[in-house]
């Protein structure tokens, strides 16, 4: 530790590997589908909004959530070393004290409010006029906390790719960086479940025992297998996200993709729509009836 004494510590994707607006909004529709009409209908009222109307309708447990172990690990040890340490997140203000109390690690919580989205440049100034003189380090992970960084007295980056430390560095003086970033192709290809496919070879059995192997039977299971591969994988994804509480709770499938945080949920949230309909215009596209 420098002579710095307060370390501010970002949330989301820095002490855990997700996203609790996302984390909120699959937790929402978990519990109750219905909620999505007032889901769309807080966001017209902001970011803010959106965050705090999420909070209310879904029942997150913090305990369970994918934490950063290596984070934590350097926050204990500053606090050891006699420094004090805050939580500040665009999260919602509620779920950032749920979390810090389940952690117990942290002195000071600040975070989103009804109004107010603590992120970036109103992130950077409510540090600055709450800190005053007091130099901090700052622990972050997104290139939306370099207006933040600007001003620490230190700055901290976790998992951070090559491009943002090379930001980071230009900004800042005393730099540290821990962890590397994530590479989800291979887990993404986990969630998709691909082993669950050969299930869908079974399209090819009436062309072949039909005996009737022309071209555009070929290409029409072909189409009809892909499809169905692509729709499968989108129930899937979607499934593991409707279920993050539960896989968390379970021994083996705590370690899925999206349920241990090596895959983001922000992932999965545009990647079930865009395969199913993947799956479906390749359907479409070789014929009504198969669609």
């Amino acid at each position: 530790m420098t002579s710095t004494r307060v370390l501010v510590v970002d949330l989301d994707g820095t002490l855990i590997r997700s996203d609790m607006l996302f984390e909120t909004f699959w937790a929402a529709l978990s519990r109750n589908g219905t909620s999505l009409l007032a889901i769309a209908c807080s966001l017209l009222r902001g970011r803010a909004a959106l965050k705090s109307t999420l909070t209310k309708l879904s029942d997150v447990n913090v305990a369970s959530l994918p934490y950063n172990e290596a984070v934590i690990a350097y926050i204990e040890q500053w606090r050891a070393q006699g420094g004090k340490t805050a939580l500040a997140t665009a999260s919602n203000q509620k779920l950032a004290e749920d979390i810090a109390a389940h952690l117990g690690v942290f002195d000071e919580v600040h975070g989103s409010t009804d109004t107010a989205n603590l992120k970036g440049k109103h992130k950077a100034a409510f540090l600055a006029s709450h800190f005053g003189d007091t130099p901090y380090a700052y622990m972050a992970d997104s290139s939306a906390d370099i207006p933040v960084w600007e001003n620490a007295a230190k700055s901290i980056t976790v998992d951070a790719s090559p491009s943002l430390k090379n930001s980071v560095e230009a900004i800042a003086q005393d730099v540290e960086h821990i962890g590397a970033p994530a590479a989800p192709a291979r887990h993404m290809l986990r969630a998709l479940r691909p082993h669950q496919w050969l299930k869908n070879l079974l399209v090819f059995v009436p062309m072949l025992a039909a005996h009737q192997m022309t071209a555009d039977n070929a290409l029409t299971s072909l189409s009809a297998f892909v499809a169905f591969c692509l729709v499968a994988s989108s129930v899937y994804v979607l499934n593991d996200l409707l279920d993050l509480a539960a896989d968390r709770a379970h021994p083996r499938k705590k370690e899925r993709p999206f349920a241990s945080g090596r895959l983001h949920i922000a992932h999965g949230t545009w990647l079930a729509p865009v395969l199913f309909l993947a799956g479906f215009l390749i359907a479409l596209a070789a014929g009504k009836q198969l669609a």
